[in-house]
């Protein structure tokens, strides 16, 4: 796993699956993982909403390797 390789790694998923994403985190002996959720769904849906939700995991994604590099 790249971050027991010590690379900064951020989850990517929708809400609908923030129970399973912190589940797995923790079953993986990974609790702090950072975790990115945009709003569900991705799919299925015009292609502009798809886009304005990556932009929001790509603020989240940097929002969690700075406070990793912080940490």
């Amino acid at each position: 796993m790249l971050e027991s390789r010590g690379v900064p790694t951020v989850v990517i998923g929708t809400d609908e699956f923030a129970q399973l994403a912190a589940l797995e985190s923790r079953n993986r002996g990974l609790a702090s993982l950072p975790v990115a959720l945009v709003p569900h769904p991705l799919g299925g849906i015009p292609e502009e909403d798809v886009l304005k939700k990556v932009d929001g995991a790509v603020t989240l994604v940097a929002r969690a390797l700075a406070r990793d590099a912080g940490a």
